[in-house]
């Protein structure tokens, strides 16, 4: 009885790769979370005011291979630290980095109302749709999509976060 407990407990997980939607809501999530900050202030009303100012309706982050097109330290800070996020989370699921082929964040401050209206999220700032997908090497997409409203950044009615500063 003894034996068939510890090799119980010596099986290992078989990873599948159906688990990538996991991985791909897990990243969301966190990305559109309030805990997402640069510098202390909220990092999806800094993108706001950065696609604003560059006229930019949308951003794109890949994560598996980082993308030089964007020099300011906040794009450079989301690639870095969810491109770490995957990997952490793959580990986790012990699933193989070699099934992920292509992994982004894409978020779009284009969205039109009447789209955002049908998901319930705070009534304060204007509509956004964050989608996270991972392509396997099978060629299958696994996609997480989250709607929310955010303001441009402001230093005078933003809160700055007491946590320690990752920056």
């Amino acid at each position: 009885l003894l034996i068939m407990e510890f090799e119980k407990q010596q099986e290992v997980k078989m990873a599948r790769r159906i688990e990538l939607k996991g991985v791909a809501n897990a990243l969301n999530a966190c990305f559109v979370s309030r805990n997402n900050d640069f510098a202390g202030y909220w990092a999806i009303g800094q993108l706001k005011s950065f696609a604003l100012a560059n006229s930019l309706s949308s951003m794109t982050f890949s994560l598996i291979k980082p993308n030089s097109k964007f020099n300011c330290n906040l794009q450079n800070f989301i690639v870095a630290h969810y491109s770490g996020i995957l990997g952490y989370l793959l580990t986790k699921q012990q699933i193989p980095e070699c099934w992920v082929i292509k992994a982004g964040i894409l978020i779009d401050f284009n969205v039109h109302y009447k789209q955002a209206q049908l998901f319930h999220c705070s009534a304060s700032g204007e509509p956004y749709r964050c989608c996270c997908e991972i392509t396997d090497d099978a060629g299958r997409r696994y996609a997480s999509i989250i709607y929310g409203r955010c303001q441009l950044h402001s230093a005078v009615k933003e809160l700055k976060s007491s946590r320690k500063s990752t920056i």
